[in-house]
């Protein structure tokens, strides 16, 4: 019998990650060689974790990368980026971003990106780290004075009576005429080029049945995130599982160098890595 290699995969309980793996997931690709298992954590739990590398592919903050760089390689696949949109800022009534200069803001972990970008667009507001899907219910019960919402929080957020202050990746895109890198997939270095070169092709496979066979796949994801009652999933899944997905464009590559800059110059890193990303065994045309 041939042997194979555990390997563990982690990523968020949210609808676009699992219409990442998908089809890795179900069968309808296989991973030659590696025995996967999958988990499921909050991503303020999944960035804990790779800080002692503990899964050998996870998905991140974007703004965690350079605390975990000698551990970890980027994968061109399954990065989510945010074209003019990415975490918005809410409040329970209408309010101006500056009105929240000392005030308690919700914010799904430190660091994380909507976190990071609150404290680079709102600096003078005061984060209050919790679970991504409690931060909505503590703004609408004025627990806080706003909240940074992600996953599908960013477009259920109006049904539960919430007001937009501002669309905080739409903002930075803006400032720096660049798409936003929310979150990356990383691969730990361990495994060897080659392997990471095949699991990297893989998951692309893996991307690509979903988005060959959308319909069939989010029937299965519609369960994850605010559910199929939520609404959100076909739309959500649209924004942030897509080509820039399948393989990181160059302004995306462009735009996670600026972005680690910023978190550096924020002291959340000694230095701006010399990020390693890993293209697998073939690219996928334009």
């Amino acid at each position: 019998m041939p042997t194979t290699t555990a390997i563990q995969i982690a990523y968020t309980p949210d609808s676009d990650d699992a219409f990442y793996y998908d089809a890795l997931e179900t069968g309808r690709v296989t991973l030659a060689g590696f025995r996967p298992t999958f988990h499921r954590e909050h991503m303020s739990t999944l960035n804990r974790a790779a800080l002692s590398g503990r899964y050998e592919v996870t998905a991140i903050s974007s703004v965690l990368y350079p605390q975990v760089a000698d551990r970890y390689a980027i994968l061109s696949v399954g990065t989510s980026v945010g074209r003019g949109y990415g975490p918005v800022l809410v409040s329970k009534n209408p309010r101006t971003l500056d009105s929240l200069r000392g005030k308690r803001v919700g914010v799904p972990g430190i660091p994380t990106t909507g976190w990071f970008l609150l404290r680079v667009l709102c600096p003078e507001a005061i984060p209050v780290a919790m679970a991504f899907d409690q931060i909505g219910g503590a703004v609408a019960a004025e627990k806080l004075a706003a909240g940074v919402m992600i996953h599908e929080e960013l477009l259920y957020y109006p049904k539960l009576g919430l007001h937009r202050v501002v669309d905080l990746g739409a903002l930075w895109c803006r400032q720096n005429a660049l798409p936003l890198p929310v979150g990356l997939n990383v691969i730990r270095r361990d495994l060897g080029l080659a392997a990471m070169q095949q699991i990297c092709e893989v998951l692309r496979l893996s991307l690509r049945y979903g988005l060959d066979h959308s319909e069939e796949v989010l029937r299965r994801v519609s369960r994850f995130g605010r559910g199929s009652d939520g609404g959100c999933t076909q739309q959500f899944v649209n924004m942030f599982a897509n080509r820039d997905s399948l393989q990181m464009p160059e302004d995306v590559r462009a735009a996670l160098g600026v972005l680690l800059t910023q978190v550096v110059d924020l002291g959340y890193g000694e230095t701006v890595p010399i990020f390693e990303i890993i293209e697998g065994l073939q690219t996928v045309p334009a």
